[in-house]
């Protein structure tokens, strides 16, 4: 008689476990999965907002992992989107991923969407097998009714042998309890929010001048908070003035410890040695970053050498230029280095700071004050050294305060939340589990499912493969030392660095070996290359087998640099770059100075990013002027309907400035090559690409000098053109 097993949520941790349980132990378990939610997806399902919703994301948001990361061994994402796939997915993309998914492995009657789960109850009688009760109520009487049979009102139970716990750890929006917050007279909105209220929240702002909205919150969400709404600010400002113009800083990003800053494509090197900018997920979860022999787990306090060497490695691979806008330090530069590093992801950030459009404190905020009679507010924040500061005439917090996984656990009864050490002081590390984060020995019948912080899909995959062969019996429960390592970093402080579990490729491995999985090799050795969950095949059928090379053959593509992806690697790398202004010299039958400016707007349709650029000159007086007319760049990347990846520039008259513009230029890029520099480390790089101006047939020729992820100097060479020729040098402001 096959076990009946209680799954908790319906995102990715649930779909994949019930998959797992059905397709690789047939017949052994009966799962059902329980949601409240009516489809499936979770955070991706891109459900409306609503009273007390649980948290999601904003349709248009693009991963920060590449889709060879976020994704499960065996669904290619060649199977879910018709035509190129996008290399970073958007979240509605995602949500249909996982709708596809549930539709190819799951049936239907395992899915009791509209049900949430209010209670557990563990009951063991007679010395028996212990056997959960679960109770829930129906989101939707009718839906309920109609497809599950069940009751019109009240609560219904059914009884369980196993319970999983998959509805994560972005279970409710955490806003810290500061003084003064319930007064506060202006905007107070939680990052996850943001793209709900954000005309809101800034046309409110833009009532006021001078007021400023502060973000709350260093790590991911404060970076993309803060990023979104600069960007709003300045595509606001072009599209309301024509010409762009220089305002006051309006972005305030408050974080408590220093953090970097990474781009979604950074520099690598093949093993031959061919450079090329890649995602970076298959960037730093390259195999071949680890030293030799077995490839072993770490988890615990990280001592201070490994700290040093993790940041010397972003260093060494963002370069210094970069570094000074994307290492939000603190005065104390000596003692932060032996900090563990925390990250964050975000291609527009650093060059935002760069000019002054975000600007950035380290500290934590102690008070929000309101004056009734003005209606001014500000708030006050503690920085390095005790040292009190304010922040006057705040319109808007932006809380980017991270979310608390308390909602998910609190359906399970007291009894087992002692059983696993269970801290509601501790959002980082709540509970106490084994084997990665996913069961304690004693109460095996409760596993756990993408209760986990980082480039989960993989790790999810595996523990929901390592609970089917724990469960099914064919795996005896073998002790590991994690319980101590989880409670040491518990008490680690600063030392316990920015995830549980943060080994990812190491936590890979471990699973791995428990599971006797062989990694597939990429190009003959299985030591290189990124580990991705479709390098670590569980069980093979031909359906998952056709999956899994399409996903790896992708794979091979993207990690040669003359392919698709590294191009739009280097698309992307180029146009992140410009962001600011450029200080110009335009050389041929005379030398003129000027300067180039690359302003971020939202793009038009079909793109995905774009500037205003605006070109001027010093006329023989010294004032500065603006060329007769104005240009647009334009990038797209995987995914749109036209081809890809490439850059564009668009070429708009003065009396009608920010039209669409005329299409002028098709850049074509070519591969990146190592400068030949005496005495220059690692990370300087060529990137050149050609264009034919559409109307007079010149050619142009572009070469960007890289220096980590930062380009130091350009130029622009009219090619074959002589005498009247121009060429033109930039180098930054």
């Amino acid at each position: 008689m096959s076990k009946k097993v209680a799954i908790i949520g319906a995102g990715p941790s649930g779909l994949v476990t019930a998959k797992t349980l059905l397709h690789h132990f047939r017949g052994t378990f009966s799962p059902i999965i329980f949601d409240s939610q009516d489809k499936v997806g979770g955070l991706w399902s891109g459900h409306s907002p609503k009273v007390n919703a649980p948290v999601t994301l904003d349709p248009r948001m693009r991963t920060n992992l590449s889709r060879f990361t976020v994704a499960f061994s065996d669904l290619a994402w060649e199977s879910v989107i018709s035509g190129d796939v996008p290399t970073f997915p958007q979240a509605i993309q995602v949500g249909e991923y996982l709708a596809c998914y549930a539709e190819r492995y799951i049936p239907a009657h395992v899915l009791r969407l509209g049900c949430r789960v209010v209670r557990t109850i563990r009951r063991v009688e007679d010395g028996g097998e212990p056997k959960w009760n679960v109770q829930w109520v129906r989101e939707s009487a009718v839906k309920a009714q109609q497809e599950y049979g069940l009751l019109d009102d009240g609560v219904s139970s059914e009884d369980f042998d196993l319970i999983v716990i998959a509805s994560g750890y972005f279970a409710q929006q955490y806003i810290p309890d500061i003084p003064g917050l319930k007064q506060f007279q202006g905007q107070i909105i939680h990052s996850s929010s943001l793209h709900y209220k954000r005309e809101e929240l800034l046309s409110n702002e833009t009532k006021d001048v001078n007021g400023t909205v502060v973000v709350v919150g260093g790590s991911m969400s404060g970076v993309e908070a803060a990023s979104a709404v600069a960007l709003h600010q300045s595509s606001s400002t072009l599209s309301t003035n024509g010409i762009p113009h220089t305002q006051e800083t309006k972005v305030h990003h408050i974080h408590s410890r220093p953090f970097w800053t990474l781009p979604t494509y950074l520099p690598h090197e093949s093993p031959d040695g061919s450079p090329s900018f890649l995602p970076l997920d298959l960037a730093m979860y390259d195999l071949g970053r680890r030293p030799p022999g077995p490839i072993e787990y770490t988890l615990g306090p990280i001592p201070e050498e490994r700290a040093v060497k993790m940041n010397s490695y972003f260093h060494s691979l963002l370069g210094s230029d970069y570094e000074k806008y994307a290492h939000m330090d603190s005065p104390h530069g000596a003692e932060v280095t032996i900090q563990p590093p925390w990250v964050a992801i975000g291609n527009d950030y650093a060059e935002f700071v760069r000019h002054g459009a975000i600007q950035t404190s380290m500290g934590r905020v102690t008070s929000m004050h309101s004056d009734p009679d003005t209606k001014k507010s500000s708030i006050q924040y503690e920085g390095p050294g005790g040292v009190t500061k304010t922040i006057e005439n705040v319109a808007a917090v932006i809380m980017a305060t991270g979310f608390t996984p308390y909602k998910s656990l609190s359906l399970l009864p007291d009894e087992v939340l002692t059983t696993l050490e269970y801290s509601k002081a501790d959002p980082f590390s709540p509970l106490i589990l084994d084997k990665g984060g996913t069961i304690r020995s004693e109460i095996p019948d409760v596993g756990f499912v993408g209760f986990y912080r980082g480039p989960y899909w993989g790790v999810m995959e595996m523990q929901a493969r390592f609970l089917g062969k724990l469960w099914s019996g064919d795996n005896g429960f073998c002790e590991t030392d994690q319980k101590q390592s989880l409670r040491s970093l518990r008490l680690a402080g600063l030392d316990r660095g920015q995830f549980p579990m943060a080994d990812y490729v190491g936590l890979m491995e471990s699973f791995a070996k428990d599971l006797d999985i062989s990694r597939s090799a990429l190009q003959g050795d299985t030591r290189s290359g990124p580990a991705i969950p479709a390098r670590y095949l569980y069980g093979d059928t031909p359906d998952t087998q056709s999956e899994v090379e399409k996903t790896l053959d992708a794979l091979r593509d993207a990690l040669v640099p003359s392919r698709e992806v590294a191009q739009e690697g280097a698309a992307s790398a180029i146009f992140r770059a410009l962001h600011g202004t450029w200080k110009s010299m335009q050389t041929g039958r005379r030398e003129i100075s000027g300067s180039l400016a690359f302003y971020p707007r939202y793009p038009t349709t079909s793109y995905d990013r774009e500037y205003v650029c605006v070109d001027t000159y010093l006329d023989p007086a010294g004032r500065e002027q603006m060329q007769d007319n104005m240009w647009f760049m334009r990038l797209v990347e995987v995914g749109s309907d036209i081809a890809t990846p490439r850059i564009e520039t668009w070429s708009s008259g003065l009396t009608d400035r920010l039209s669409a513009g005329q299409l002028t230029q098709v850049w074509e890029l070519m591969p990146l090559y190592r400068e030949a520099k005496d005495g220059e480390g690692i990370g300087d790089y060529v990137i050149s690409a050609k264009s034919v101006d559409l109307a007079s047939g010149v050619e142009y020729l572009y070469t960007f000098h890289f220096k980590g992820v930062s380009i130091l100097s350009w130029e622009c060479v009219q090619v074959g053109v002589k005498n009247n020729g121009k060429n033109y040098c930039y180098i930054r402001d």
